[in-house]
């Protein structure tokens, strides 16, 4: 019997010569077809009309943010959106807030930009104006017609935000302006019970962030005196012959509210 070795030869040629004659695209098509299950689908080319929006909301933005006065009423006269949320869900009305910048604050206003809009995360443009302590733009936006009582999950109304913050100037132009209270707030009665529900309540006279200042309206329990708490009781005993007593302004904190929106 003759050998094959010579055959087999010359077909192992022929197949490579076969594949060389392929071009480089119908060989990468071939060898492709095999997983196109695992092909990329190329992404669609963004219309020049969707590139020229992200180009003016992007304008808008900083310009609201640094009061940039001509080109934000050149990127609202080319058709900007005075709502659209940028990347971060924030609209520029909030970034003029944020910024402090009470011009653009009303070129926005006027322009249509909705003033209880609010952030992708719940924030109003007058949440962020309590918590900046922006006064003369918590006004502005009150006069514009900002509801008073939106609440934000994490930062409360923007009566709470400016309490929490400190700004009391910011939360007496709130609760003048009919913003209601959560509770805790100045002219609220409050308790503080941590001594097995015994303790005082009292009239909340001031609010700096954590801090109370409360006006004791009465004692509850502590007829022999409840022992002295640092933070509670400014580290003084509670009832008791020489203990806190009703009438005095007692520094507490907010941690040791254990009853608020107390009826008087």
């Amino acid at each position: 019997m003759k050998s094959r070795r010579p055959a087999l030869i010359l077909f192992a040629v022929a197949a490579i010569a076969g594949l060389a004659s392929l071009s480089p695209a119908v060989l990468h098509a071939q060898i492709s077809s095999t997983s196109s299950s695992q092909q990329i689908r190329p992404i669609p080319a963004q219309s020049p009309q969707d590139a020229a929006k992200v180009v003016r909301d992007a304008t808008l933005h900083q310009s609201a943010r640094t009061g940039d006065l001509n080109s934000l009423r050149s990127t609202l006269q080319q058709g900007a959106d005075p709502n659209a949320r940028d990347a971060t869900g924030r609209t520029a009305l909030i970034d003029a807030v944020a910024g402090g910048q009470m011009e653009a604050a009303r070129v926005l206003l006027d322009a249509g930009a909705k003033v209880n809009i609010t952030s992708s995360e719940g924030r109003t443009p007058l949440i962020e104006a309590a918590m900046q302590g922006h006064l003369d733009m918590a006004q502005l936006l009150i006069g514009s017609g900002a509801d008073l009582n939106v609440t934000q999950r994490g930062s409360g109304t923007a009566l709470e935000a400016a309490e929490r913050r400190g700004h009391n100037d910011v939360a007496a132009l709130l609760r003048q302006a009919g913003a209601r209270s959560s509770g805790r707030s100045v002219g609220d009665t409050v308790c503080v019970r941590p001594w097995k529900g015994d303790g005082y309540c009292g009239t909340v006279e001031a609010v700096n962030k954590t801090a109370f200042q409360i006006r004791v309206t009465r004692i509850v329990g502590c007829e022999s005196g409840c022992s002295a708490k640092p933070l509670c009781s400014a580290g003084r005993t509670v009832g008791g012959a020489d203990g806190i007593a009703e009438g005095e302004l007692i520094s507490t904190v907010s941690s040791c509210l254990t009853h608020t929106g107390v009826q008087p």
